[in-house]
């Protein structure tokens, strides 16, 4: 188990801190619907859509990690990646000036990553 965890570090990370995030999001829907930042995104997706499949697609990936599942890992972590540079850009164009969009395009580059390494 141990050596799963290290060896999968990168990507563990990457589907906890997805399902944490949609999680967040999930749990306090108002997050999309009044943070001014998140307008962009609002009016792309439903929220409890974006929320919710954040949430489906970490947990994807971790059982695609454990359970060593290669078409499971690649799905999710295509889609991670999109998600994440998805988020990233739209925080990018969005008014308020934040700081969001350093945190999301880092996990769409650590996606990128993972990629490289598990080809």
């Amino acid at each position: 188990m141990w050596r799963i965890i290290l060896l999968k570090w990168d990507s563990l990370v990457l589907a906890i801190v997805s399902i944490l995030y949609g999680g967040q999001l999930l749990v306090h829907p108002e997050i999309l619907r009044s943070y001014e930042v998140y307008q962009l995104i609002d009016n792309l997706f439903d929220d409890r859509f974006i929320s919710v499949l954040f949430v489906i697609v970490g947990f994807a990936k971790l059982i695609g990690i454990i359970g060593n599942f290669k078409h499971v890992k690649r799905w999710s972590l295509v889609t991670l990646t999109f998600l994440w540079t998805l988020f990233g850009v739209s925080f990018l164009l969005s008014e308020p000036p934040n700081t969001i969009w350093i945190f999301s395009l880092s996990m769409a580059f650590l996606s990128l990553g993972i990629a490289i390494r598990e080809e």
